[in-house]
């Protein structure tokens, strides 16, 4: 998976579920990181994407990735709406690169690996 430039698991504090109109509907936090603060940044970053879209004509993007003090957010968008990873980041100037394989790694980790795993608890 590495090769593929996907995170490892250690390097994932947090991950938040969004539905198609970018309202959330569960999140996931690790010990690593207990502050939802970033949640609240992704939702309003998708509120003004969906008003931009519908006002503006322009299209939804595959994902996004916004850049904090504390690491890179990454949101993907899927068929049922949204997925956020609040990623560690290990150097300042160190990003993600997000292909096509991220989509189905991200909807198979966030079905099969977070909500089954004791590092992870849902707030």
């Amino acid at each position: 998976m590495q090769s593929l430039g996907l995170p490892k698991v250690e390097q994932i504090l947090g991950l938040a579920v969004f539905d198609s109109m970018g309202l959330p509907r569960s999140s996931f936090i690790t010990p690593k990181h207990q502050d939802t603060d970033w949640v609240q940044l992704v939702f309003q970053f998708l509120g003004l994407q969906q008003l931009m879209a519908s006002t503006m004509g322009l299209p939804m993007g595959g994902h996004i990735m916004v850049r904090t003090k504390i690491g890179n957010i990454v949101v993907i968008r899927r068929d049922q709406g949204y997925v956020a990873l609040l990623l560690k980041r290990a150097l300042p100037q160190e990003r993600p690169e997000i292909n096509s394989d991220w989509v189905d790694w991200i909807c198979d980790f966030e079905a099969n690996v977070v909500r089954n795993d004791a590092n992870f608890q849902a707030v």
